[in-house]
């Protein structure tokens, strides 16, 4: 299984744009913008291995989502969130296992005290993924750059302070935010996060403008579209992917489209006895005018080809 999971993040990194080896994956914390009453987020730029970071800001109680990869990121948001917040306790929660999203969490303060430390929560499939794969994947991202590998250089997960199976609600003071475990999608132990007095939704890599990615051998086309649906019926203004630009109910609507034509096609190719790879060399060709990382395409189709009847 740890050989499938390199295999497949192989894949989903190389439709990755390449990292500069001189730049390091940092949040930028002068990037700090509100984008609702309650809501920041430190927008990542679309720059490789850095998160869109988000700050859901309650009357007693402040929620930081993702950390940035390494103790340094952590320690960068967590002094953001200190600064929005002054006197209220943190709450961490990230949106999937992968080291920018959750590797930074030993980067924030820890004491004995409410005001002095953070809650980390996390959904069980995440210390699932953690535990089964969580080293392997660490290596994958620290061999991609020098920069990358010194921000990874000793860093290691952060135990949950909270964990919880289905979905947690938050009360902040005032705000709610509902987290949520909805994997398999990008991988086993996504998890959303919906902050209801707000109506925006943080999709992690469930929902984003770049092509969806398979990067766990859990990954399911079909449980992709029922997450899809249920986010739907949301009906977010605002929704703040794990990376690259926010939108709205569109990106939904994208994914969506997206998957149902890859169903589809290759339905009828596995109808018409086509192999896998042959369905998965003629629907690329068909789609990667639209949709060119042919890396995504083809984790979407084997997906799709495998699950059809």
């Amino acid at each position: 299984m740890r050989a499938l999971l390199a295999m497949v993040l192989g894949v989903f990194l190389a439709g990755a744009p390449a990292l500069a080896q001189d730049a390091a994956p940092l949040i930028l914390p002068e990037k700090l913008k509100q984008i609702a009453p309650s809501v920041w987020i430190i927008p990542d730029e679309s720059r490789p291995m850095v998160p869109n970071v988000g700050l859901v800001v309650g009357q007693t109680g402040i929620l930081v989502i993702d950390t940035g990869m390494g103790d340094k990121n952590g320690a960068i948001v967590a002094a953001v969130a200190r600064k929005l917040a002054p006197n209220l306790r943190i709450y961490l929660v990230t949106t999937h296992f992968h080291p920018e999203h959750d590797m930074g969490a030993n980067g924030f303060p820890r004491g004995p005290r409410m005001l002095d430390g953070s809650t980390l929560l996390r959904a069980s499939t995440q210390e699932q993924d953690i535990a089964e794969f969580g080293c392997s994947v660490c290596k994958i991202f620290s061999d991609r750059s020098p920069a990358a590998a010194d921000l990874l250089k000793g860093a290691t997960y952060r135990a949950a302070d909270i964990s919880f199976e289905n979905d947690r609600m938050l009360d902040l003071g005032g705000v709610r935010a509902y987290i949520f475990a909805a994997g398999p999608n990008h991988t086993r132990g996504d998890t959303g996060i919906w902050v209801e007095t707000e109506q925006v939704l943080f999709s992690g890599d469930i929902v984003m403008k770049p092509q969806p990615s398979f990067a766990s051998p859990y990954s399911s086309i079909a449980h992709w579209q029922s997450t899809l649906d249920s986010l739907a019926q949301l009906r977010p203004r605002t929704i703040v992917p794990s990376h690259g630009p926010t939108g709205g109910p569109e990106l939904i609507a994208g994914y969506k489209s997206y998957f149902t034509e890859i169903q589809e096609r290759a339905a009828a190719a596995k109808k018409a006895k086509s192999s896998e790879d042959d369905a998965v060399s003629a629907i690329t060709a068909a789609m990667a005018g639209r949709f060119p990382d042919k890396n995504r395409l083809a984790g979407a189709i084997r997906s799709a080809y495998t699950e059809s009847p």
